[in-house]
Protein backbone atom coordinates (compact mmCIF):
# COMPACT_ATOMS: atom_id res chain seq x y z
CA UNK A 1 0.00 0.00 0.00
CA UNK A 2 1.27 3.43 -0.91
CA UNK A 3 1.15 5.72 2.14
CA UNK A 4 1.44 8.83 -0.03
CA UNK A 5 -1.62 8.15 -2.19
CA UNK A 6 -4.87 10.11 -2.04
CA UNK A 7 -6.84 6.88 -1.51
CA UNK A 8 -4.90 6.08 1.68
CA UNK A 9 -5.54 9.51 3.19
CA UNK A 10 -9.21 9.43 2.14
CA UNK A 11 -9.72 6.10 3.90
CA UNK A 12 -7.75 7.27 6.96
CA UNK A 13 -9.86 10.46 7.15
CA UNK A 14 -13.16 8.50 6.95
CA UNK A 15 -12.02 6.09 9.68
CA UNK A 16 -10.95 9.02 11.89
CA UNK A 17 -14.31 10.80 11.44
CA UNK A 18 -16.14 7.55 12.23
CA UNK A 19 -14.18 7.18 15.48
CA UNK A 20 -14.82 10.81 16.46
CA UNK A 21 -18.54 10.34 15.81
CA UNK A 22 -18.57 7.10 17.81
CA UNK A 23 -16.94 8.69 20.86
CA UNK A 24 -19.00 11.90 20.76
CA UNK A 25 -22.38 10.18 20.41
CA UNK A 26 -24.48 10.65 23.53
CA UNK A 27 -25.25 7.32 25.13
CA UNK A 28 -28.71 6.69 26.56
CA UNK A 29 -28.12 5.53 30.12
CA UNK A 30 -31.69 4.86 31.22
CA UNK A 31 -34.60 3.41 29.27
CA UNK A 32 -37.33 5.82 28.17
CA UNK A 33 -40.39 6.14 30.42
CA UNK A 34 -43.86 6.83 28.98
CA UNK A 35 -47.01 7.45 31.02
CA UNK A 36 -50.57 8.64 30.42
CA UNK A 37 -52.42 10.59 33.13
CA UNK A 38 -55.91 12.07 33.18
CA UNK A 39 -56.18 15.62 34.50
CA UNK A 40 -58.76 16.12 37.22
CA UNK A 41 -60.86 18.85 35.60
CA UNK A 42 -62.83 21.54 37.39
CA UNK A 43 -64.43 24.77 36.15
CA UNK A 44 -62.21 27.83 36.17
CA UNK A 45 -62.99 30.92 38.22
CA UNK A 46 -64.88 33.91 36.91
CA UNK A 47 -61.54 35.74 36.83
CA UNK A 48 -60.23 33.45 34.06
CA UNK A 49 -60.23 35.53 30.89
CA UNK A 50 -61.12 33.73 27.67
CA UNK A 51 -58.25 35.50 25.90
CA UNK A 52 -55.67 34.60 28.57
CA UNK A 53 -53.17 31.98 27.39
CA UNK A 54 -53.34 30.09 30.68
CA UNK A 55 -50.56 28.89 32.95
CA UNK A 56 -48.71 25.71 33.82
CA UNK A 57 -47.32 25.02 37.29
CA UNK A 58 -45.03 22.16 38.35
CA UNK A 59 -44.77 21.75 42.16
CA UNK A 60 -42.49 19.24 43.89
CA UNK A 61 -44.05 17.67 46.98
CA UNK A 62 -42.32 16.42 50.13
CA UNK A 63 -43.15 12.78 49.28
CA UNK A 64 -41.32 12.92 45.91
CA UNK A 65 -44.40 13.33 43.73
CA UNK A 66 -44.94 16.30 41.40
CA UNK A 67 -48.23 18.16 41.05
CA UNK A 68 -48.96 19.46 37.56
CA UNK A 69 -51.55 22.24 37.49
CA UNK A 70 -52.97 23.74 34.30
CA UNK A 71 -55.30 26.74 33.98
CA UNK A 72 -56.97 28.45 31.05
CA UNK A 73 -58.10 25.41 29.02
CA UNK A 74 -61.16 26.10 26.87
CA UNK A 75 -63.33 22.97 26.97
CA UNK A 76 -66.93 22.01 26.38
CA UNK A 77 -68.72 20.72 29.47
CA UNK A 78 -67.94 17.03 29.97
CA UNK A 79 -64.67 16.90 28.00
CA UNK A 80 -61.58 15.34 29.56
CA UNK A 81 -57.87 16.04 29.12
CA UNK A 82 -55.03 13.50 29.17
CA UNK A 83 -51.30 14.11 29.60
CA UNK A 84 -48.91 11.87 27.65
CA UNK A 85 -45.48 12.12 29.29
CA UNK A 86 -42.18 10.75 27.97
CA UNK A 87 -38.88 10.92 29.87
CA UNK A 88 -35.64 10.23 27.98
CA UNK A 89 -32.57 10.83 30.15
CA UNK A 90 -33.00 14.44 31.38
CA UNK A 91 -35.67 15.47 28.88
CA UNK A 92 -39.36 15.39 29.82
CA UNK A 93 -41.92 15.93 27.07
CA UNK A 94 -45.60 16.24 27.96
CA UNK A 95 -48.40 16.49 25.44
CA UNK A 96 -51.86 17.59 26.50
CA UNK A 97 -54.66 15.94 24.49
CA UNK A 98 -58.42 15.91 24.72
CA UNK A 99 -59.98 12.72 25.93
CA UNK A 100 -63.45 11.40 25.29
CA UNK A 101 -66.34 13.69 26.15
CA UNK A 102 -68.65 12.23 28.78
CA UNK A 103 -71.62 14.17 27.40
CA UNK A 104 -72.50 15.84 24.13
CA UNK A 105 -72.99 19.55 23.82
CA UNK A 106 -72.68 22.05 26.59
CA UNK A 107 -71.06 25.42 26.68
CA UNK A 108 -67.45 26.28 25.99
CA UNK A 109 -65.73 27.77 29.03
CA UNK A 110 -62.46 27.99 30.91
CA UNK A 111 -61.34 24.99 32.96
CA UNK A 112 -58.42 24.17 35.21
CA UNK A 113 -56.94 20.78 35.92
CA UNK A 114 -54.35 19.07 38.11
CA UNK A 115 -52.72 15.68 38.59
CA UNK A 116 -50.07 14.20 40.92
CA UNK A 117 -47.41 12.12 39.17
CA UNK A 118 -44.81 9.82 40.74
CA UNK A 119 -42.59 8.95 37.76
CA UNK A 120 -40.33 12.03 37.81
CA UNK A 121 -37.33 10.90 39.90
CA UNK A 122 -36.41 13.07 42.88
CA UNK A 123 -33.31 15.29 42.83
CA UNK A 124 -33.02 15.10 39.06
CA UNK A 125 -32.98 18.20 36.85
CA UNK A 126 -35.23 17.91 33.81
CA UNK A 127 -35.69 20.00 30.70
CA UNK A 128 -39.44 20.11 30.20
CA UNK A 129 -41.37 20.80 27.01
CA UNK A 130 -45.14 21.00 27.45
CA UNK A 131 -47.30 21.02 24.30
CA UNK A 132 -51.06 21.46 24.32
CA UNK A 133 -52.97 20.14 21.32
CA UNK A 134 -56.09 21.25 23.21
CA UNK A 135 -55.20 24.95 22.95
CA UNK A 136 -52.28 25.00 20.49
CA UNK A 137 -49.98 26.46 23.15
CA UNK A 138 -46.61 25.38 24.56
CA UNK A 139 -43.91 26.26 27.07
CA UNK A 140 -40.36 25.15 27.96
CA UNK A 141 -38.46 25.29 31.24
CA UNK A 142 -36.11 23.36 33.49
CA UNK A 143 -37.36 21.74 36.70
CA UNK A 144 -35.64 20.07 39.63
CA UNK A 145 -37.74 17.68 41.72
CA UNK A 146 -36.70 18.79 45.20
CA UNK A 147 -39.25 19.34 48.00
CA UNK A 148 -41.23 22.61 47.83
CA UNK A 149 -39.63 23.62 44.51
CA UNK A 150 -42.02 24.94 41.85
CA UNK A 151 -41.99 26.48 38.39
CA UNK A 152 -44.87 28.45 36.92
CA UNK A 153 -44.97 29.50 33.27
CA UNK A 154 -47.42 31.25 31.03
CA UNK A 155 -48.37 29.25 27.96
CA UNK A 156 -47.38 30.67 24.54
CA UNK A 157 -48.81 30.41 21.05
Amino acid sequence: MDFTSIEFYTIAFCVAMGLVGFFLTQKRIKPAISRINALEIEPGTEDDDSTSPGTLRFSANDNGTVTIERTGMRLVDGETVNLIATIVDDKLTIEEKKGKASSLGGRDRSYRGHVDVDYIPADGKYYVRYDSSVTGQWCKFSFKNTPRNFVEREMRY
